[in-house]
């Protein structure tokens, strides 16, 4: 369940957010605004299912939030903060939609306890909502073949640059040139042995998937229906005062709300790739294999993630990502460091390149595409090109070198183990930039009170996304990194002559009697001791 903390002082604030232990039960905390009017500016972006929120606040105090949330969105659950015991503040908002009134000072205990309520009462309603008859009910009544039939047609490139307008219009399907699109295609992640569905049940889920998401991005600009795959596609429109950065974030917190409502109410996960943006409908088709590419990253990142399209070629190298099933296959097996997989993957390859061509200049063409992709992995992995081929990066610049069916056979053999084998021994490093930006965001900002849900925010990728990679690419986790920085500096510092407190302050601790504690916790002595020995 997602949360919002809606309070406007900043250390009830950070104590609600850091101290109580949401990951342990299963909540996730999505926002933290100081007033009204900042919590109604994210909750479109942040798409949260319960809101603890203050009742005395600048701008917008919290009763009137309250009821502009209600009044918007009746399923969001809400329990107010409040210092007043006045029956007539309590009936206010109740009739507001408000859940609980809890009078401050609130325990940690209490607030968790009916945060817990609250989740328990919206996971019912909605278990009701998507209740295994009616999903099997609506699963009769598929959407309306031609729509259905004229998206497909759309992804997959069938359209000439004149039908989509004209082709949308005849369907009644409303399309604005100006805006920019992106594509998500959502799948039910493989099921897992003796769990409660089993693999005839795959296309009831998928239908599942599609109704729940179909619910959520009810009122928004955008299309839903299957591909041929059975895949959920959604086609995101902006809206004409959203940047691109607010458009891809709004875009990844709806997605990330659909995989977490098909959690909660069937037990099982699934899994998004996210495209990147374009303005005009004959950029779908690459927008939605930029989507098909993510998704089959969650074979390095794992399940239950909404995974960002990492566009690291540019537009005019775009045309490639609609690749053959062999050329996925190629590439997988490098990702995996599977030698055999990927040399099988190359050997069909080049059956085609050598079997379908009749000239010479019609094999080089073939030949340069095929390099240009194993280029493009080499890129994708933040590799250095000669390092990773050495003498072989030479046929990377001209094919021409390469002057036989035999040498070229063997070349790309050699290069293909390359690549290949250094995988083996590296991790996947797709997320890179990302998680060096992210580190030097913590380093600059170390002083202050970090949260990975405020960094995903402003590096435009959901929260999930960005824990699993950093994890990956780290080692630990975000907070786990944070702490061993915050803790190395401030031991540093008490060791160089610095008095606790000032410490204490370097690193982002308001209180220093509670720095003390989470010090002596973590290096096994108090920060006096440090300073005395």
């Amino acid at each position: 369940m997602n949360l919002m903390i809606v309070e406007d002082e900043i250390g009830i604030r950070a104590r609600m957010a850091g101290t109580i232990p949401w990951e342990e039960n299963g909540i996730d905390v999505v926002a933290l605004a100081e007033n009204g009017s900042e919590a109604l500016q994210m909750m479109e972006r942040t798409r949260p299912d319960i809101i603890v929120l203050d009742i005395r606040m600048p701008e917008m105090d919290g009763l009137t939030l309250a009821k502009r949330i209600h009044e918007s969105n009746e399923m969001v659950k809400m329990i107010i903060l409040s210092g007043y015991e006045h029956f007539e503040y309590a009936r206010s908002a109740m009739e507001s939609g408000v859940l609980k009134y809890l009078i401050k000072p609130a325990s940690n205990e209490e607030i968790l306890q009916a945060v817990l309520e609250a989740s328990a009462i919206l996971k019912s309603e909605l278990e009701k909502r998507h209740n295994y008859e009616m999903l099997v009910s609506k699963w009769k009544n598929h959407l309306p073949r031609l729509q259905e039939t004229f998206y497909n047609n759309c992804i997959s490139g069938a359209f000439a640059d004149w039908e989509y307008e004209s082709r949308s219009k005849e369907l009644l399907i409303p399309f604005e040139a100006e805006r920019r699109l992106s594509v998500v295609v959502l799948e039910p992640d493989p099921l897992i042995d003796g769990g409660r569905f089993r693999a005839e049940d795959t296309p009831l889920l998928q239908f599942s998937l599609r109704s729940i998401a179909f619910d959520v991005i009810s009122g928004m600009d955008s299309e839903l229906f299957q591909d041929a795959k059975g895949s959920t596609v959604i086609i995101f429109h902006s809206r004409p005062e959203e940047v691109p950065g607010e458009f891809q974030l709004r875009v990844s917190f709806t997605t990330t709300k659909v995989l977490s409502m098909l959690k909660e109410c069937l037990k099982v996960t699934a899994s998004a790739g996210i495209s990147s943006t374009a303005t005009g409908l004959r950029h779908l088709p690459m927008l939605y294999a930029q989507a098909q590419h993510a998704l089959r990253k969650r074979v390095v990142y794992g399940h239950d993630l909404a995974i960002p399209y990492a566009d690291e070629l540019g537009e005019d190298d775009s045309a490639n990502l609609t690749i053959a099933s062999d050329e996925r296959a190629l590439e997988t097996g490098i990702e995996l460091g599977d030698i055999q997989k990927a040399e099988a993957a190359l050997d069909r390859l080049l059956e085609k390149v050598f079997g379908h061509a009749s000239a010479v200049e019609e094999v080089q063409e073939k030949l340069l595409y095929l390099m240009h992709g194993l280029l493009r992995v080499i890129r994708e992995q933040q590799w250095n090109l000669r390092q990773m081929v050495g003498e072989d990066a030479v046929y990377f610049y001209s094919v021409l070198n390469l002057h036989s069916r035999e040498q070229i056979q063997q070349t790309l053999h050699r290069i293909v183990r390359k690549i290949t084998t250094h995988s083996q021994k590296r991790p996947q490093q797709s997320g890179h930039k990302l998680i060096q930006r992210l580190l030097v965001l913590v380093d600059e900002e170390i002083g202050q009170d970090l949260s990975l849900n405020l960094f995903a925010d402003r590096l435009y990728v959901n929260k999930s996304y960005l824990s699993r990679l950093f994890k990956h690419e780290v080692g630990e986790s975000f907070s786990q990194y944070v702490l061993k920085r915050k803790m190395t500096l401030a031991k540093q510092f008490i060791q160089e002559g610095g008095q606790v407190g000032h410490a204490a302050r370097q690193v982002g601790y308001i209180n220093s009697g509670f720095f003390s504690k989470v010090f002596q916790k973590y290096w096994g002595v108090l920060p006096s001791e440090i300073k005395q020995s």
